[in-house]
């Protein structure tokens, strides 16, 4: 039955070096804080059972008529064909109460059917006598796990295993060659997208946070603070459902966010994109939509804002449509139509140029866009099947990483004329997600649907062809004149053991919580700059 269980990672993103807390916070409930967090998840669930029950009234209705009509057919037609077997299954239902199977139980008698009357969830396991095993309050060996170092990188990835949704946040330290799982969070519904950001408006003196924006099946966005560890609510929430019942409106989306984009230049801005057919724009500080645009005719895929202009947002829907947004005025932007529906869309940020974009469809191609002309400057067909996302490499220009539902990954170089230069087969099935390390030029991490093996963080140094023709773009050695011992050398840091066998890629994990022994050499530093050092000025100042 395992085996049949799914397991993918639809979304991942990276936080840079020296922004979580050393040791983050841990939430510790009193039994009156849990009692009330209990009685609101009933509350939710019985709301969530209320909208599922209005969705399905409107379609029983349409359906009753000709669901009448169907049984008094399928009855006439049943005593011409059974005759005196009427008897016999009229006694067979009376004998298994069938007449009353799809009638529902109250909920007393509900719960003393199944005698869980008792079983709930205790604070502390001093209180609970189903466990026999207590905690040992004195023990404190898992603090030196919980620590980040100032060199770690977080990663946040969306995990979906079985009906349960999770956050699992990865640290990965490329000196150490080390990747685990640090701490995970239960969420409320199967997540989509996400976005990192460091605007904490709960912070009176605006001192730079630790938040992931998710975007999900639900209509409404959740941020959660990184920073804690054990906690079972979001920080806040963008959107609410509304309730038809009791004639409550809704506000923000009204169905599924597909995409979230932060804007970095205005911090306290997020932008979000639905299966709706809508962009909101939401104002973080009062956690409010205050815009929202509504020129599309499909679903809205993919959102960025532009690196420079804060104004500038890219969007792709499933119109096969790009736009591009002034969001100074709902209705002023232009449109390039492509061959198929639009997966992913990225501002080109390595070029002294601020006017190109890049865009994938489901067709596999990937089309560069510049803001100034009415068609594209070039298209390449990356893949077979649909191009599900695209990264630049944070610091180096030119060099393009794509990923598709045909299982591959593929290194560009797109430096003037695009060039095909590598190809690698992870092993993670349909990969979903791609994300690149902002203190790193060449590290990037996927995530697929490969129940064994559905997440990786890799080096594309480590394909020859990649330090062949990026490595001196960022003043990194080639060592062209021994490439033989380099590749050896390589293969010494780049394999790493994973649960006692050697991993011929840099770290490739399932969602278990993976610490790699080796030691790669480092071959390169963490660059200053970004928005986070730029916010940690400004507020020294």
């Amino acid at each position: 039955m395992d085996g049949n269980r799914v397991r993918f990672i639809p979304c991942a993103t990276w936080i840079p070096k020296g922004v979580a807390k050393n040791k983050p916070d841990r939430v510790e409930l009193s039994k009156e804080d849990l009692a009330q967090m209990i009685k609101e998840t009933e509350g939710n669930l019985r709301e969530l059972e209320e909208d599922e029950e209005t969705a399905n009234e409107e379609l029983e209705e349409e359906n009753k008529d000709a669901t009448q009509q169907t049984k008094q057919m399928n009855t006439k037609h049943a005593t011409k064909m059974t005759g005196n077997k009427d008897d016999d299954e009229i006694d067979f239902r009376t004998r298994y109460n069938l007449d009353k199977y799809d009638e529902e139980m109250d909920d007393d008698k509900l719960d003393k059917f199944l005698k869980m009357g008792s079983l709930f969830l205790h604070s502390s396991s001093e209180d609970d006598p189903y466990i026999t095993v207590k905690d040992d309050e004195d023990d404190n060996s898992d603090d030196e796990n919980e620590e980040i170092k100032p060199s770690d990188n977080l990663i946040a990835v969306g995990v979906v295993e079985g009906d349960a949704a999770l956050l699992e946040v990865y640290v990965y330290n490329s000196e150490e060659g080390s990747l685990y799982v640090h701490h995970d969070i239960l969420l409320p519904a199967v997540p989509i997208c996400m976005e990192w950001l460091n605007y904490d408006r709960e912070d009176e003196q605006l001192k730079p946070g630790n938040l992931v924006a998710i975007g999900s099946m639900s209509p409404v966005i959740d941020v959660w603070d990184l920073d804690i560890i054990d906690t079972v609510q979001p920080s806040y929430s963008l959107g609410k459902r509304g309730k038809k019942k009791k004639r409550i409106a809704g506000s923000g989306h009204k169905d599924a966010v597909l995409t979230i984009s932060w804007n970095k230049n205005v911090e306290h801005v997020l932008a979000s994109g639905s299966v709706d057919q809508t962009v909101n724009l939401w104002d973080l500080e009062c956690a409010s939509a205050v815009q929202q645009l509504t020129s599309f005719e499909e679903m809205v895929q993919t959102i960025s804002w532009h690196h420079k202009d804060a104004h500038t947002l890219l969007t792709g829907a499933c119109d096969r449509k790009v736009r591009i947004f002034d969001c100074r005025t709902s209705d002023d932007y232009k449109t390039w139509e492509l061959d198929g529906e639009v997966e992913c869309t990225i501002w080109q940020t390595t070029t002294s140029d601020p006017n190109t974009c890049l865009a994938s469809t489901e067709e596999g191609t990937v089309y560069a866009i510049d803001v100034r002309q009415e068609k594209p400057l070039w298209s390449i067909k990356a893949h077979d099947k649909a191009c599900t996302a695209i990264q630049m490499s944070p610091v180096c220009p030119g060099c393009l990483v794509t990923v598709s539902d045909d299982k591959s990954i593929k290194t560009w170089d797109i430096d003037g004329k695009p060039s095909f230069i590598s190809e690698n087969l992870p092993n993670l099935g349909m990969i979903q997600c791609l994300a690149s390390c902002p203190d790193a030029p060449f590290v990037f991490c996927a995530g697929g649907d490969n129940k064994e093996n559905n997440f990786k963080v890799w080096d594309i140094r480590q394909s020859k062809e990649v330090r062949t023709r990026f490595c001196r773009r960022v003043g990194l050695p080639v060592d062209d004149d021994d490439d033989d011992d380099i590749e050896e050398d390589d293969k010494d840091h780049i394999q790493m053991d994973i649960d006692g066998e050697k991993a011929t890629t840099s770290t490739s994990v399932g969602h278990k919580a993976v610490t790699t022994g080796a030691k790669p050499k480092s071959k390169f530093k963490k660059k200053k700059g970004g928005h986070v050092d730029k916010k940690n000025k400004k507020h020294r100042k």
